[in-house]
């Protein structure tokens, strides 16, 4: 199947801060952008910004292993993602 060209891919992985925590380093493969976030919501801002500057008709966000990681940053990150997801749900329905 032929990668089709109108698709935006960005990338993350989940990488060690070197003080205990973790960053998320997220890469736009459009435009070779590389941002290092420190939050769910900075991760989050990102791929707006990524939508918004694209002339691309879809979208896709592609999580890469993180071999650097440990196994509780990812499922802190894993984590923060659903409760960012579900904080985000909940405010649409108010």
């Amino acid at each position: 199947m032929e990668e089709r060209e109108d698709i935006l891919v960005v990338t993350a992985s989940i990488e060690p801060n070197g003080l205990g925590g973790w960053y998320i380093k997220a890469v736009n493969t459009e435009t070779d952008e590389v941002r290092n976030c420190n939050t769910i919501q900075e991760y989050s801002d990102f791929l707006t910004e990524s939508v918004y500057q694209t002339e691309k008709e879809n979208f896709k966000a592609v999580w890469l292993e993180s071999p650097n990681a440990t196994k509780e940053m990812i499922e802190d990150v894993r984590y923060k993602l659903v409760k960012f997801h579900e904080d985000m749900e909940s405010m649409g329905s108010e």
